[in-house]
């Protein structure tokens, strides 16, 4: 690309929204991802000062850089993400990407694991999950069994109780059968006497002699000499 194609570090940095200090410490770090000028200048022709330049791509570049770094990530984790989009941008295999043909193998495997990394972390959170479910599964497992255990206990005593409540009833019964057994004998005592009395009173009704009743002067005066 021509030079009038390149923009001045100035530019780029208001561009960017970046200090001039960043924008170079960025340019040092990620210089395997820029073009020559912009990573790795060389002195003009007559003198010792070395001038950087950028292209569009080299803005890019930087915009991505930003973009990654405003997330958290480090600069090993942006230099893999660069990697990776180089790879991608290589096209068919046995092309080379411009700038970093050297890195292509790398940054392939580079390029795979970043992409199996969001499978991997959605992976981790459903393993969370299913971790915690099972901390919730256990916790309410203990609680049933505390609950059962409390109901078996309860149960217990309720065997018992009922139990006890049998044996007063069949006691009870017991006693009202004595009870009844007593008042049968009773009755049948009393009804024999009832009768050998009215046995007794019927033969000496048959005994005894007829008498005349007295008339009234006999009532009065008694009887006659």
């Amino acid at each position: 690309m021509a030079n009038d194609a390149h923009r001045l570090p100035n530019e780029v940095a208001t561009e960017l929204d970046l200090s001039p200090s960043t924008l170079r410490r960025w340019s040092n770090e990620f210089a395997d991802f820029l073009s020559g000028p912009a990573g790795r200048p060389e002195p003009e022709p007559g003198s010792r000062m070395a001038h950087r330049r950028y292209t569009d791509q080299d803005v890019e570049v930087l915009r991505t850089v930003k973009n990654l770094m405003a997330d958290g990530m480090t600069y090993v984790q942006v230099a893999r993400r660069l990697e990776a989009r180089q790879a991608r941008q290589a096209g068919p295999a046995g092309e080379e990407t411009p700038g970093r043909a050297e890195g292509v193998g790398t940054a392939l495997a580079t390029s795979w694991s970043d992409a199996a990394a969001p499978a991997v972390s959605v992976l981790s959170d459903t393993l969370h999950t299913v971790a915690d479910g099972q901390q919730l599964l256990l916790g309410s497992q203990q609680a049933n069994r505390e609950l059962l255990s409390v109901v078996l206990q309860d149960n217990f005593a309720l065997k018992e109780e009922n139990a006890k409540l049998r044996d007063r009833m069949l006691e009870l019964e017991r006693d009202m059968a004595e009870m009844r057994r007593v008042e049968g004998t009773r009755r049948e005592s009393i009804e024999m006497r009832l009768q050998r009395l009215e046995d007794y009173a019927r033969r000496v009704a048959v005994q005894a002699p007829p008498t005349e009743r007295p008339g009234c002067l006999a009532q009065l005066f008694g009887p006659l000499a």
